[in-house]
C-alpha cells in the first residue's frame, strides 16, 4: 500500500500543478472537453495549458496538439475527457510526459458495469507511479492555485470551506451556495468512483491545508470504513469536519450503488462512528452547509449558553424554540446584567430578558446593549437576530466581533436588498450569517459541540490547521 506521506506529497503536486494537458479538449460548447478547458481559463489558471485534440489546430484560442506525446514539454497533470476505453492509453502517455497524476473525468468504468476497464486504468497509472482522481468525476477546483479543473461551475470566490462530494450536483450546490453568499470555498473535489485516491486521502490533505478552515463532505458510501474513520479522527483533531451521509434507505442505497458503485453502510451506525471521531454528522444538505459555515467562521464557543438579541419578538421566539432541541440553553439574564443593560440606554420598548427584543432598527442601540450584556458574561454565544432590515448591519458586526468575549453569530432574514447585501458583506468579513434563526441555531450547536469535543480531549486549537 502507498505510504500516506507519499500520497500527500503527490496530492500537493497535483493541486498545485503548473502545467496541465486537457486531453479531449473541444471547441464544441456542448462537450465536457470544452467546458473543462473553459473552466480552467475562466478560473484564472496561471500555469501552462495544453489542449489535446487530433482534429484541431487551436482550442479556445490555445495551440492544440494531436496527442500527449506531441506536447512540447513535461506536464504535471492530465485532465482526461475521452471515451473510457482510451483512458489507460492516455494515462501511459501522460506518465511518459512526467505527469504525477490525472483527473479522469470520463465515465463508463465500474459504475457502468465495466470494472475491467477500471483495473486497466489503475494498472496503467502504476506503470508510471501516477495517482488517479476519479474516474467518473466532474472535477476538482483548488482556489489557491486558481485551478478550476471541472466541467462546472467556475467558482472564484475564495473562502474557508473545502467541499468533498461523491456527487457532482451536491459538490456544485455547496460550492455555489458559499460563493453566492460571499463566503467562498478553498476547494471542491468530486470523488466519483475513487478507484485510487479517495475520501481518506483528501481528508488528510485538507486537514493540513492552510487555506481551509473547515471540511464538508457528502458521501454515499465508503470502500474502506476503518481507513476512513482513522483519517476522520486525524482530521477532526486539527480542524472541523461535517459529514452528510446519503443512502439511508434501501432505495437510497440502490441509487448510491448505481451512481458511483459505492457500498452504502447503515446510516445510524455510520453517523455515530463519525461523531465519535469528532466530526459533525448532518441530517440534510442545508444542515451540512450551515454547520460547516459556523465551524469555519464562529470563534469556538466557550459553552452552550445562548443570548438572542433581535429586532422584534418573533425572531427571538423562533430561536428559543430551537435552542433546547439542539443542546443549547438560553438562561435568564442576571439582575446585575439587566441593571448594566439599563445603564447603556436601551430603546424604551426593549424587553430586557433572553430572548432580548430590542424593538429598534438603530444599530447604535444594538452595539450599546450587546456590549453591556457581554460585559456581564451573559452568554457564550450572542446571536444578532435580525428579522428586519438593519442599516449598517455589516458595520455593526465588524465593530462587535473583536470586542466581545462571547462568540458572535448572525441570523439575517429580513428580505430585500439590505439583507442580501448585508449578508454578503458580513461573510466577507469572515463572520457567520444564517438565513433563518433556526438555521443559525443548528450552526451554533455544531460549533459548540465541536468546541466541547476538543476541550474534553485536551486538543489545542492548532493554528497550522486553522489556516
Amino acid at each position: 500500500m502507498t505510504d500516506r506521506r507519499d500520497t500527500q506529497t503527490v496530492l500537493q503536486r497535483m493541486f498545485n500543478a503548473r502545467s496541465i494537458a486537457v486531453v479531449g479538449a473541444s471547441n464544441d460548447r456542448r462537450k465536457f472537453g470544452y467546458m473543462t478547458l473553459d473552466s480552467l481559463i475562466r478560473g484564472g489558471f496561471q500555469g501552462r495549458l495544453y489542449p489535446v485534440n487530433p482534429k484541431a489546430d487551436q482550442v479556445l484560442g490555445l495551440k492544440a496538439y494531436p496527442s500527449v506525446a506531441d506536447l512540447p514539454g513535461p506536464i504535471d497533470l492530465a485532465a482526461i475527457i475521452v471515451p473510457a476505453r482510451f483512458v489507460p492509453e492516455v494515462v501511459r502517455a501522460a506518465g511518459a510526459k512526467g505527469a504525477v497524476g490525472a483527473v479522469v473525468h470520463s465515465g463508463g468504468f465500474a459504475e457502468a458495469g465495466h470494472p475491467e476497464l477500471e483495473a486497466e486504468l489503475l494498472a496503467a497509472a502504476r506503470e508510471w507511479g501516477m495517482r488517479i482522481m476519479g474516474p467518473n468525476i466532474q472535477g476538482i477546483n483548488y482556489l489557491p492555485n486558481k485551478m478550476c479543473c471541472m466541467f462546472l461551475p467556475v467558482i472564484t470566490t475564495r473562502g474557508p470551506l473545502a467541499v468533498i462530494g461523491q456527487s457532482g450536483t451536491v459538490t456544485t450546490a455547496l460550492s455555489e451556495w458559499a460563493a453566492d453568499e460571499g463566503l467562498g470555498i478553498s476547494a471542491a473535489v468530486n470523488l466519483g468512483n475513487q478507484a485510487d485516491l479517495g475520501e481518506s486521502d483528501y481528508l488528510d490533505f485538507f486537514a493540513r491545508d492552510r487555506q481551509t478552515r473547515a471540511i464538508v463532505m457528502y458521501l454515499e458510501g465508503v470502500k474502506d470504513g476503518r481507513r476512513f474513520l482513522e483519517a476522520l479522527r486525524r482530521a477532526a483533531a486539527i480542524k472541523p469536519v461535517v459529514v452528510l451521509k446519503a443512502g439511508r434507505t434501501a432505495a437510497g442505497q440502490r441509487s448510491a450503488a448505481s451512481h458511483t458503485g459505492s457500498l452504502a453502510s447503515n446510516f445510524e451506525v455510520f453517523a455515530a462512528a463519525c461523531r465519535q471521531c469528532g466530526a459533525q454528522a448532518a441530517g440534510d444538505l442545508e444542515e451540512a452547509y450551515d454547520a460547516a459555515k459556523a465551524l469555519a467562521c464562529l470563534r469556538p464557543p466557550r459553552g452552550g449558553r445562548l443570548l438572542s438579541v433581535s429586532t422584534s419578538g418573533g425572531a427571538g421566539t423562533l430561536a428559543a424554540d430551537q435552542a433546547e432541541k439542539h443542546g443549547l440553553s438560553m438562561p435568564l439574564l442576571s439582575a446585575e446584567a439587566v441593571a448594566g443593560i439599563r445603564e447603556s440606554s436601551p430603546p424604551p420598548l426593549a424587553s430586557l430578558s433572553n430572548p432580548l427584543d430590542m424593538v429598534s432598527l438603530d444599530k447604535d442601540d444594538f452595539e450599546r446593549v450587546i456590549l453591556a450584556a457581554d460585559g456581564f458574561d451573559a452568554a457564550d454565544v450572542i446571536l444578532l437576530n435580525l428579522g428586519d432590515p438593519l442599516e449598517g448591519a455589516a458595520g455593526l458586526v465588524q465593530t462587535l466581533a473583536p470586542r466581545l468575549r462571547a462568540s458572535l453569530a448572525v441570523a439575517y432574514f429580513a428580505g430585500g436588498r439590505e439583507e442580501k447585501e448585508g449578508r454578503v458583506a458580513i461573510h466577507r468579513q469572515g463572520q457567520a450569517v444564517f438565513a433563518t434563526p433556526e438555521r443559525a441555531i443548528r450552526g451554533i450547536a455544531a460549533a459548540a459541540s465541536y468546541a466541547d469535543y476538543r476541550r474534553r480531549r485536551g486538543l489545542p486549537w492548532v493554528e497550522e490547521g486553522q489556516g
